[in-house]
């Protein structure tokens, strides 16, 4: 509780230096771009799971026939449940999270968002003050890969998991077997359905089951030498007890990883976003203002510690290319934009810096150069789940747009987040 009580002291003597709140535009590299090209950052953003949740949420958007502004919403209908699953379990699809194909990639992050915000002539140019609608896609093109530790670990408890099946079915058939009898044949039948098992299960990547299926082979070797039913029962049960250690080893060290399945190595994403504008409110007078495509390309390496399993460390390094439209009456040009981001993450704080150079169609006429800068540094730490520190230093562009009303001068924003409502 001190703690917490220093930092918002801190932030409170930051905010008398800072008398004048400065409008710092953050970029943002990785925000859904339906708020990008809004200009927003909303705080709470609806994340609906199935269809009902979805008609409910855009029901709370719209009160007597008129849109609310500060509505925040991001969809992935490929992740929806279509019903409710029985006893509220869910199904581990491994593929979602484990496959290297684009495919499986883009089901699990593809991206629907939705953003609406009051407008005003800043942003909007000559376009009478209104509601602001932010309508955005985003599509994974390359999805990176597992980190490489867990991918390991998810592999020996799956490993592990198949032989346990080709045991239990092989003592299953050794008790019907009469006395004497050769074990071998039920060795080969145990281990053919093993397999069946295994081809056919979806808790399991498909590219991880050719390993699988030879770790399984090599299994088989250790009791076809054995021609006694008893001694293999015997050792059958020994194996049971030393392969439960080795699933519940492997599925502890996924499970004590704060983001177990988060992705690393090359990222590409490509996003689309629209913005539109009902001025004074009415849908008779919506006009689209602005539309922007752009190119993502990231690379994250992992540093987090196999020691610490509770440390999450990584280190990001992004790049952006972006075109972005606009209405003559929003703005007399178009942009393109190239931007870079480096980013340290750290458990609950994170530092970066990131900056992106703009060269517009079009620019008053007391401006000499099409092209401009603009850059940030952040801080940000978690205090609690509900409260965030954060800390900004940059500079905006340096005006030879309309959008960007205070030019030049570095301005630096702190404040601390509170969420009250979740």
């Amino acid at each position: 509780m001190n703690r917490i009580c220093c930092f918002i002291c801190f932030f409170l003597l930051i905010s008398c230096v800072f008398a004048q709140e400065p409008a710092l535009k953050q970029l943002e590299l990785t925000s859904s771009p339906a708020y990008v090209l809004m200009g927003v950052q909303p705080t709470h953003i609806q994340r609906p799971s199935t269809p009902r949740d979805f008609a409910a949420g855009i029901q709370s958007g719209l009160v007597n026939g008129t849109l609310q502004p500060n509505f925040a919403m991001e969809v992935n209908p490929f992740n929806w449940n279509k019903k409710e699953p029985a006893n509220n379990s869910h199904s581990f699809i491994a593929n979602d999270y484990f496959d290297k194909r684009p495919w499986p990639a883009i089901k699990k992050n593809f991206a629907l968002s939705l953003a609406t915000s009051s407008t005003d002539s800043v942003v909007f140019g000559q376009l009478h003050k209104g509601t602001g609608i932010g309508y955005g896609i985003r599509i994974t093109i390359i999805p990176g890969t597992v980190h490489k530790p867990t991918y390991n670990d998810f592999q020996e408890w799956a490993t592990a998991d198949s032989r346990t099946i080709f045991v239990r079915l092989l003592q299953l058939m050794l008790h019907n077997l009469a006395s004497g009898a050769d074990p071998y044949e039920s060795i080969s039948r145990a281990m053919e359905r093993a397999k069946y098992a295994l081809h056919e299960r979806k808790d399991i990547p498909d590219g991880m089951k050719a390993d699988i299926s030879v770790a399984l082979d090599l299994y088989k070797g250790q009791f076809v030498v054995i021609q006694d039913k008893n001694i293999l029962l015997a050792m059958l049960d020994n194996e049971l007890d030393t392969l439960t250690e080795n699933k519940t080893m492997a599925a502890g060290r996924i499970n004590q990883r704060i983001t177990p399945f988060a992705r690393e190595g090359f990222i590409l994403e490509l996003a689309h976003s629209g913005v539109s504008v009902l001025q004074n409110n009415a849908w008779g007078d919506a006009v689209f203002a602005r539309a922007g495509i752009w190119l993502t390309p990231s690379y994250r390496l992992d540093l987090s510690s196999e020691t610490d399993l509770g440390l999450v460390q990584s280190l990001d390094f992004l790049g952006i290319i972006r075109y972005i439209w606009n209405d003559n009456r929003v703005e007399a040009g178009h942009y393109l934009d190239f931007g870079v981001k480096f980013q340290f993450n750290r458990n609950d704080w994170n530092i970066s810096f990131e900056g992106i150079a703009r060269n517009a169609s079009e620019v008053p006429e007391n401006i000499s150069s099409p092209w401009t800068y603009s850059w940030i540094g952040n801080l940000s730490y978690l205090i609690t789940q509900d409260i965030t520190l954060r800390f900004s230093f940059g500079s905006n562009f340096n005006g030879n747009t309309a959008a960007y009303s205070e030019p030049g001068g570095v301005i630096a924003v702190g404040g601390v987040n509170f969420g009250i409502l979740r």
